[in-house]
């Protein structure tokens, strides 16, 4: 038997998820399609890779986005993750810096 505050924290999850999953569908490289399907890559007759739903019907339901629109999409936000990180690590340095020179204060002042 279950906990059905359990329960119903994992149906809370899944139907977050699959919300998560309706608005970025067409957004960065998709893992899953909104219908739950999996994704598979498949080119079309011009030579354009597609990610697409393994069930994919034209209907608006199923995932089918350009590979290079995605790929460019999912560098831009590693990019962007990648320049909050790099401010956070130079913020900290300089905190760190700021806090050695108290510290060296600090010794001064009880070694008096």
């Amino acid at each position: 038997m279950t906990d059905p505050y359990y329960k119903e924290m994992k149906h809370q999850k899944r139907e977050y998820d699959w919300v998560s999953n309706c608005v970025y569908a067409n957004y960065k490289i998709p893992t899953k399609c909104i219908c739950g399907g999996a994704i598979t890559v498949e080119t079309d007759e011009k030579g354009r890779n597609y990610y697409v739903c393994k069930d994919f019907k034209n209907d608006g339901l199923h995932i089918r986005h350009d590979c290079l629109a995605a790929l460019e999409e999912e560098l831009d936000c590693l990019r962007s993750q990648y320049a909050e990180e790099v401010s956070l690590r130079r913020e900290l340095q300089f905190e760190l810096a700021q806090m050695r020179e108290e510290i060296k204060e600090l010794k001064q002042l009880i070694m008096l």
